[in-house]
């Protein structure tokens, strides 16, 4: 099922969606500065996360900092 949805992302362009929700990812990417196909993924990526489908990538706010700064 993720890698179905992963190529659907990567082929956006030829995805159909209805009137409202394209009106949605058209504010969504204007506010992000994104394209539209940038926007999906993003949306996609974040819902995956949410849903435990992917790892989440947590930062340690506690932790030690490597570098400069």
């Amino acid at each position: 099922m993720q890698r179905r949805a992963a190529l659907l992302v990567r082929n956006s362009g030829s995805i159909a969606l209805d009137d409202d929700t394209e009106e949605a990812l058209r504010n969504i990417s204007s506010e992000l500065v994104l394209t539209r196909e940038d926007a999906i993924r993003y949306i996609v990526r974040e819902w995956l996360e949410k849903n435990t489908y992917l790892p989440v990538h947590d930062l340690d706010e506690d932790g030690d900092v490597d570098g400069n700064g």
